[in-house]
């Protein structure tokens, strides 16, 4: 098994949920999950575990003590970019992804299928109003939580862009005030464990 690239030191300090739940879907991406471009240095696990904490992080702060949106986001971080074929904008890699991690769900019976986790991915690549329309008449029950899942999905995506340099995140991009919060954290995340 590959050795995760955020410091156990740190994953130590997180709260029991988010440390727990991280451990998990960590585990099980370096485990089992695998990825169309596997050597790429800024789309492939390095940046799905940062995303995975970031997105866990920020469900916690928003869902507090929900573990079924911890799971949602967790399968989400893990599969959103493992069908992509290049390191542009890639459109259409988060459906690719979310159709692989269906079959994938249905060949691995020890992985439960989330439909919100294929959605989360499924509209991850595209601007948010047309994600959100998308999201909103899939999940018409349940419109305003997806709004908000999709919402810290795509700022845990986000908070990762500092790998992209210096001016590869504009703060003014992020959702959530939650992700606001977390600006210096992912600076310093990312640091320490980009190209590690």
């Amino acid at each position: 098994m590959k050795i995760k690239v955020v410091p156990q030191k740190l994953v130590r300090q997180l709260p029991a949920a988010v440390k727990d739940a991280y451990r998990q879907w960590a585990d099980y991406m370096y485990e089992q999950v695998p990825f169309n471009m596997p050597e790429s240095e800024i789309h492939s696990t390095a940046h799905s575990e940062r995303v995975l904490l970031f997105a866990l992080m920020l469900g916690d702060k928003l869902f507090p003590g929900d573990a079924a949106v911890l799971e949602v986001l967790g399968h989400a971080a893990i599969f959103h970019d493992t069908r992509r074929e290049d390191e542009g904008t890639d459109r259409g890699h988060g459906a690719r992804a979310a159709d692989f991690y269906e079959s994938f769900c249905r060949e691995h019976e020890e992985l439960s299928y989330h439909p919100e986790s294929a959605c989360l991915m499924r509209y991850h690549d595209c601007r948010d109003e047309q994600g959100g329309e998308a999201i909103s008449s899939l999940f018409e029950e349940q419109a305003e939580r997806m709004q908000l899942l999709y919402q810290i999905f795509k700022d845990a995506d986000g908070l990762d862009r500092f790998r992209l340099g210096p001016r590869g995140l504009n703060p003014n991009y992020l959702r959530t005030d939650a992700a606001v919060d977390l600006l210096g954290f992912a600076k310093l995340l990312v640091t320490m464990t980009h190209n590690k």
